[in-house]
Protein backbone atom coordinates (compact mmCIF):
# COMPACT_ATOMS: atom_id res chain seq x y z
CA UNK A 1 0.00 0.00 0.00
CA UNK A 2 1.44 3.14 -1.06
CA UNK A 3 1.12 6.09 0.95
CA UNK A 4 0.52 9.93 -0.36
CA UNK A 5 3.52 12.13 0.09
CA UNK A 6 1.35 14.43 1.28
CA UNK A 7 0.04 11.93 4.16
CA UNK A 8 3.29 10.75 5.34
CA UNK A 9 4.50 14.52 5.63
CA UNK A 10 1.63 15.40 7.40
CA UNK A 11 2.14 12.51 9.87
CA UNK A 12 5.80 12.94 10.38
CA UNK A 13 5.28 16.42 11.36
CA UNK A 14 2.49 15.52 13.66
CA UNK A 15 5.26 12.91 15.06
CA UNK A 16 7.37 15.57 15.66
CA UNK A 17 5.16 18.57 17.30
CA UNK A 18 4.05 15.59 19.90
CA UNK A 19 8.13 14.42 20.53
CA UNK A 20 8.43 18.05 20.93
CA UNK A 21 5.69 18.54 23.26
CA UNK A 22 6.59 15.42 24.92
CA UNK A 23 9.81 16.65 26.03
CA UNK A 24 10.40 17.66 29.42
CA UNK A 25 12.21 21.06 30.49
CA UNK A 26 14.48 21.42 33.58
CA UNK A 27 13.59 23.86 36.28
CA UNK A 28 15.68 27.16 35.58
CA UNK A 29 18.21 27.94 38.32
CA UNK A 30 17.17 30.88 39.63
CA UNK A 31 13.72 29.33 40.33
CA UNK A 32 12.04 31.04 37.15
CA UNK A 33 10.07 29.56 34.50
CA UNK A 34 11.19 25.72 32.61
CA UNK A 35 13.58 26.06 29.26
CA UNK A 36 14.29 23.18 27.40
CA UNK A 37 17.45 23.05 25.45
CA UNK A 38 17.63 22.10 21.47
CA UNK A 39 18.88 19.09 21.07
CA UNK A 40 22.50 17.70 19.87
CA UNK A 41 22.51 18.80 15.97
CA UNK A 42 25.17 19.56 13.41
CA UNK A 43 23.93 22.66 12.15
CA UNK A 44 22.00 25.17 14.68
CA UNK A 45 20.90 28.84 14.34
CA UNK A 46 20.49 31.30 17.04
CA UNK A 47 19.00 34.71 16.36
CA UNK A 48 19.66 37.47 19.29
CA UNK A 49 16.01 37.12 20.55
CA UNK A 50 16.74 32.98 20.90
CA UNK A 51 20.37 33.54 23.41
CA UNK A 52 18.14 32.14 26.11
CA UNK A 53 17.71 29.30 24.76
CA UNK A 54 20.41 26.36 25.71
CA UNK A 55 20.87 24.15 22.68
CA UNK A 56 23.14 20.59 23.05
CA UNK A 57 26.69 20.23 21.09
CA UNK A 58 28.00 16.86 21.15
CA UNK A 59 32.19 17.06 21.13
CA UNK A 60 33.90 18.04 18.58
CA UNK A 61 35.12 20.98 16.22
CA UNK A 62 32.59 23.84 15.09
CA UNK A 63 32.68 26.37 13.08
CA UNK A 64 31.16 29.65 14.69
CA UNK A 65 29.77 31.79 12.30
CA UNK A 66 28.01 35.26 13.26
CA UNK A 67 26.22 38.01 11.47
CA UNK A 68 25.96 41.34 13.06
CA UNK A 69 25.94 43.96 10.47
CA UNK A 70 24.17 46.13 12.18
CA UNK A 71 26.81 46.35 15.20
CA UNK A 72 29.71 48.46 15.45
CA UNK A 73 31.46 45.13 16.98
CA UNK A 74 30.51 42.25 18.81
CA UNK A 75 31.51 40.22 21.89
CA UNK A 76 30.40 36.47 21.74
CA UNK A 77 30.51 33.89 24.87
CA UNK A 78 29.17 30.42 24.15
CA UNK A 79 29.45 28.64 27.43
CA UNK A 80 29.03 25.27 28.89
CA UNK A 81 26.53 24.29 31.79
CA UNK A 82 29.20 21.74 33.26
CA UNK A 83 32.43 20.91 32.01
CA UNK A 84 33.31 24.55 32.27
CA UNK A 85 34.62 25.37 28.37
CA UNK A 86 34.18 29.07 27.74
CA UNK A 87 34.67 30.33 23.87
CA UNK A 88 35.05 34.05 23.92
CA UNK A 89 35.28 36.34 20.69
CA UNK A 90 35.47 39.76 20.52
CA UNK A 91 35.80 41.41 17.14
CA UNK A 92 35.00 44.67 14.86
CA UNK A 93 34.08 42.07 12.02
CA UNK A 94 30.10 41.70 11.33
CA UNK A 95 30.22 39.04 9.19
CA UNK A 96 32.97 36.54 10.29
CA UNK A 97 33.46 32.64 11.63
CA UNK A 98 36.51 31.11 13.29
CA UNK A 99 36.82 27.34 14.22
CA UNK A 100 36.14 26.21 17.94
CA UNK A 101 38.57 23.22 18.21
CA UNK A 102 37.92 20.60 21.56
CA UNK A 103 34.51 21.44 22.14
CA UNK A 104 33.06 18.60 24.37
CA UNK A 105 29.89 17.51 24.64
CA UNK A 106 27.14 19.77 26.88
CA UNK A 107 24.33 21.92 27.02
CA UNK A 108 25.64 25.57 26.28
CA UNK A 109 24.20 29.58 26.36
CA UNK A 110 25.16 31.71 23.97
CA UNK A 111 25.63 35.41 24.74
CA UNK A 112 26.51 38.89 23.18
CA UNK A 113 27.84 41.28 25.69
CA UNK A 114 28.29 44.66 23.27
CA UNK A 115 25.57 46.72 24.41
CA UNK A 116 25.68 48.45 21.11
CA UNK A 117 24.90 45.04 19.64
CA UNK A 118 21.27 44.14 19.96
CA UNK A 119 20.56 42.01 16.84
CA UNK A 120 22.35 39.26 15.40
CA UNK A 121 22.66 35.81 14.35
CA UNK A 122 25.06 32.68 14.74
CA UNK A 123 25.71 29.77 13.18
CA UNK A 124 26.91 26.97 14.43
CA UNK A 125 28.01 24.13 12.04
CA UNK A 126 29.88 20.74 13.41
CA UNK A 127 33.20 19.93 11.09
CA UNK A 128 35.01 17.17 13.05
CA UNK A 129 34.91 15.42 15.98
Amino acid sequence: MRVPLRQAAATGLIASFLLVAACGGEAAPDGGAAVSARPAQEQITIASTDAAVPFQLQSGRYKFGWDASECPGVHFTMSGATQGFVYDKTTLQKKFSAIISDVPEDTYTIAQLDPACTTWTVQIDRIGS
